[in-house]
């Protein structure tokens, strides 16, 4: 193999294949990167088996070929070398790659490429369903971080994907929070059925996807595996097994009270109590109060309160556009940080029931989102 590439074109393939290199695995070519020219491109790829990263980098192919090398040296290599063209050789019936470029000449020792698991291609599999990629990107951000860490419920470490009535709907729940997101699909491509992608998957899906451009979602035949496609990069991963909650049977029909608030003052408050509640299982009250109660705008205003025992509290008030009977709730106030980070909107709302009852955010007048926090016990 012979070719010729930029240094910043393989460093940002390198980088994005790197979010696939297994660091644990007991088989010593998966800690490898595979290089292989193909139709007239430089193709790289790394599996840790749970997913597959391909990414295509443009170059000039001189002699075609393949091989695979340490990813952490090759990352590191190409990362410290200047921003011009690069030579990448690997001779014939040899495992070595030599990197050149400008005044630097390294040897690399890889391993035999035939070892190396297949990568992953779009031929034979159920028919696509095109999405917008910075759409997909946003859907990710704002459903992936609700999903389980704990693995003893593996479901609810995935994120349910339906395809269905011109509607692609993203959720992701465990036993304290539910995020929902939907986006129209006028094109009316649906999948068979719903399937369960892996939150870790879907983020790191969401760190290496172009913000703009198409992706192409793809259900393998035997529906054990799902490939996110673009015109460079390639994304397989294994879907999880099981039945997904009823999330509908959560999200509560109405409200007793509703607060509008400004969403940067609303996080800025939040951020403001996160390190006293920290000490208290993340605790926050929250207040709702009509106006004209003494010191309350004549809108409103949303309070929120942390109290730790041994570091003090702190108490911050923001206006609130308040519809209904004063409230007073306790929430995860790390929940209400991950949910008002995912949401863009200049407004959102709060809707809640009781104390006793889950509580709903929701962005105003934007997309089909909300996430719903269910409340705290004070004697925690």
């Amino acid at each position: 193999m012979k070719i010729t590439c930029k240094q910043q074109d393989l460093s940002r393939g390198l980088s994005v294949v790197s979010h696939a290199v297994s660091s644990r695995s007991t088989l010593p070519i998966l800690a490898n990167i595979l290089l292989a020219t193909e139709h007239g491109r430089l193709k790289l790829y790394a599996t840790n088996l749970e997913i597959g990263i391909n990414c295509w980098v443009e170059a000039q192919i001189h002699e075609e070929g393949s091989t695979t090398v340490p990813a952490k040296l090759i990352a590191d290599l190409v990362n410290s070398l200047p921003q011009t063209s690069i030579d990448l050789t690997v001779a014939e019936d040899s495992h070595v790659m030599n990197v050149k470029s400008l005044r630097t000449s390294a040897d690399i020792k890889g391993l035999d490429p035939s070892e190396f698991p297949l990568s992953p291609t779009a031929e034979g599999n159920e028919a696509p369903i095109t999405l917008d990629a910075a759409v997909l990107k946003e859907m990710i951000s704002q459903v992936a971080f609700a999903a389980a860490d704990d693995d003893s419920r593996p479901v609810l470490t995935a994120v349910l994907v339906q395809a269905q009535n011109e509607k692609l709907t993203f959720a992701a729940a465990d036993a304290f929070r539910l995020a929902v997101r939907s986006v129209a699909m006028p094109g009316g491509e649906t999948l068979r059925n719903d399937i369960l992608i892996p939150a870790k998957t879907l983020t790191e899906l969401g760190r290496i996807l172009p913000s703009e451009g198409t992706v192409q979602m793809i259900v393998t035949p035997n529906r054990s595996q799902v490939l996110f496609h673009t015109e460079q990069i390639d994304l397989l991963s294994r879907l999880i097994e099981g039945t997904f909650p009823n999330y509908r049977q959560i999200i509560p029909k109405d409200y007793t009270t509703r607060a509008v608030v400004e969403a940067k003052e609303f996080a800025a408050a939040v951020k403001s109590v996160l390190p006293f509640a920290r000490d208290s299982s993340n605790i926050a009250r929250i207040k709702l109060s009509g106006g004209g109660s003494e010191g309350i705008s004549d809108a409103g205003a949303l309070t929120i309160e942390a109290t730790a025992e041994d570091v003090g509290s702190n108490v911050s008030t923001i206006n609130a556009a308040v519809d209904g009977p004063d409230q007073q709730v306790i929430f995860n106030v790390k929940y209400l940080s991950d949910v008002l980070a995912a949401m863009d909107t200049p407004e959102v709302a709060l809707e809640v029931t009781s104390a006793s009852r889950p509580g709903v955010l929701k962005p105003v007048g934007a997309a089909e989102y909300l996430c719903v926090i269910m409340p705290m016990s004070s004697n925690r």
